[in-house]
């Protein structure tokens, strides 16, 4: 187990998994949770361990290490919980000088007092601001000698001087007002110097501790993190005539170095079926788009890696409802700066820089630059201008990507072997042929103008034969008829949803009329003024803010309605081996 951990390859089918080493698993877990708190409180980094080969049975060395933290433990309790407390002493100290000082400008020497009246009883007291008055008329009867003072800008400084007779009726006043009492021991300079003594003697302890115990600790730190995962594998071990069987997945091609790997094993290859875990081998330039693919839902085996044709819709559909040169250098800045500044947020980062490329491509043929017209010439069109075009633009890309996600959808049923889907399925080949025949018929009759009588007879006879063998499979009249009907009206939906690509060009450009529109009016039409110049700034702001966020939802919900919903099944699970460190 601890070779087949070093392989680090091996995704352990644990469908099956018996609570046989729960026990020693819980054991394990709890003592790493608290060598994890021991190696903080010493400030030790894991990764500084060299931790040597270990010998024995897991349960043996996990009982081993158990005693050894048992003595350990005593001794770093003590240390950190007398710092814990000395630490608590710092902060009544600080506040006892805080308090000190904001009544010093009243004549009140704190220290003196605390130190030299026996028979009048003092109390130092902070109080929130709003309970003041409330304090003040409670203790009125009992007639104390008050002074106070601001301590910070919700709360106040209280010096009282009472009979000691009256001790408990004051105590009840100040705990019925949530009043902080300072013991007056903490106003004296010698009570200071017992507490800096203290925490010096115990940060002596602290570096005896580092030095003595910090490499026993490293190396029972990373001697747990391995006996936890040999714990979770054994649940997965099944009892056999021969011995123990361990069944799982590695990649085709690590088949060779893991069974080279476990020299104390017999080791079987069979093929992988449906249920296998998966393991995306996406290019490096796109790999930040899998976040996107994970968070709807991951691919299930035997079905294709969707993120490069994901990558290349998101990219053009953004660019195409987002155009402009100026906004996607902006953007693939802003992802520079968030991949570089902000480690966690790198996939994010990345996929705004790659939509500010889509978006720098688009400006080129659409010839805005952070949306002025006359400074790079259009390469296609500029949307305002051709407002047909632009709606049909967007048509033709949907077409183009539902048609590629008919054709992934067939290559994927081929990898399957599901041939019976492969042409009467949703997606399949029939489909494909029926959906271009209607494209092909709405182009000829609307654009070219032209009698379409036999393609339509052509196309009724296609959607008959494919209801017909429909009918046949599931021998139930209205269900087949209803599906049909849906998946042709969703066909039609789907492609005439694309032209929202053309209608946000067309939004985006828009924008930009209205922004130089006002920003004439308030400048008086000077365009050389200072204040023109601000409010196209300003507004440019305003417009790669506010079209970034409502394009990006555009583009996903494109995607995963439109382009994904004939290719994709998802379902699927990552591929995560079990894996231990290797030892030195």
């Amino acid at each position: 187990l601890e070779a087949i951990g070093e392989t680090g390859l091996l995704h352990v089918d644990r469908k099956d998994v018996r609570p046989i080493f729960y026990e020693l698993q819980n054991r394990a877990e709890k003592l790493l949770v608290t060598t994890e708190g021991f190696l903080r409180f010493l400030k030790l980094e894991p990764a500084e361990t060299t931790a040597s080969k270990s010998g024995g049975e897991p349960g043996e060395r996990l009982s081993g290490i158990e005693s050894e933290i048992a003595s350990i433990a005593p001794e770093i309790n003590r240390i950190a919980n007398g710092l814990k407390r000395v630490e608590a002493e710092e902060i009544r100290l600080t506040n006892a000088q805080r308090f000190a000082e904001a009544l010093l400008a009243d004549g009140i020497e704190m220290e003196r007092l605390a130190g030299e009246l026996d028979f009048i009883g003092v109390k130092a007291v902070i109080l929130a601001k709003e309970r003041f008055e409330s304090f003040m008329i409670s203790l009125k009867r009992y007639d104390p000698f008050i002074v106070y003072g601001k301590l910070s800008e919700g709360s106040t400084a209280i010096a009282l001087f009472y009979d000691v007779s009256d001790g408990d009726h004051i105590v009840t006043a100040i705990s019925r007002h949530e009043g902080h009492e300072l013991p007056l021991e903490y106003f004296l300079s010698k009570k200071a110097e017992s507490v800096r003594r203290e925490r010096e003697e115990l940060e002596r302890g602290w570096l005896s501790l580092r030095e003595a115990y910090g490499e026993k600790l490293l190396h029972f730190y990373r001697e747990l993190k391995r006996l936890v995962g040999i714990f979770g594998v054994q649940s997965a071990l099944k009892k056999t005539k021969e011995g123990y069987l361990l069944k799982g997945w590695v990649p085709k091609r690590e088949v060779r170095k893991f069974a080279k790997a476990l020299e104390y094993a017999k080791v079987t290859f069979s093929p992988a079926e449906d249920d296998a875990p998966v393991l995306l081998e996406t290019p490096a330039v796109l790999r930040s788009f899998e976040t996107l693919i994970k968070g709807f839902s991951y691919p299930s085996y035997n079905e294709i890696n969707p993120t490069v044709p994901f990558a290349l819709a998101f990219l053009v559909m953004f660019g195409a409802m987002f155009g402009d040169v100026g906004h996607g250098l902006v953007l693939m800045v802003a992802g520079a700066v968030i991949g570089k500044r902000w480690p966690l947020y790198r996939d994010l980062g990345n996929i705004y820089m790659l939509a500010g490329a889509g978006s720098v491509l688009f400006g080129f043929f659409y010839g805005s630059f952070f949306g002025f017209h006359d400074i790079i010439p259009h390469l296609f069109f500029s949307p305002v201008e051709h407002v047909d075009l632009s709606i049909y633009t967007g048509i033709a890309i949907g077409v183009f990507f539902i048609t590629l996600s008919f054709l992934l959808n067939i290559f994927s049923l081929v990898k399957r072997r599901e041939f019976s889907s492969l042409f009467l399925g949703e997606g399949g080949v029939l489909w494909l042929l029926i959906y271009w025949l209607a494209i092909g018929i709405a182009v000829k009759a609307l654009v070219f103008e032209l009698p379409i009588k036999i393609e339509l007879s052509i196309l009724m006879a296609m959607v008959l034969f494919l209801f017909l063998a429909l009918l046949i499979r599931r021998k139930n009249f209205v269900e087949t008829l209803l599906d049909t009907l849906i998946r042709m009206f969703e066909s039609a939906v789907n492609t005439i949803s694309f032209a929202r690509l053309g209608a946000f060009a067309l939004a985006h450009g828009a924008l930009f009329l209205a922004l130089f529109s006002v920003a004439d009016i308030l400048a008086n039409a000077d365009t050389k003024s200072s204040g023109y110049w601000f409010i196209i700034i300003l507004g440019n702001c305003f417009i790669i803010v506010l079209e970034g966020v409502v394009v990006s939802i555009q583009t996903l919900r494109l995607e995963y309605y439109e382009f994904f919903k004939r290719f994709f099944q998802g379902g699927g699970v990552p591929y995560n081996p079990y894996r231990l460190e290797r030892n030195e």
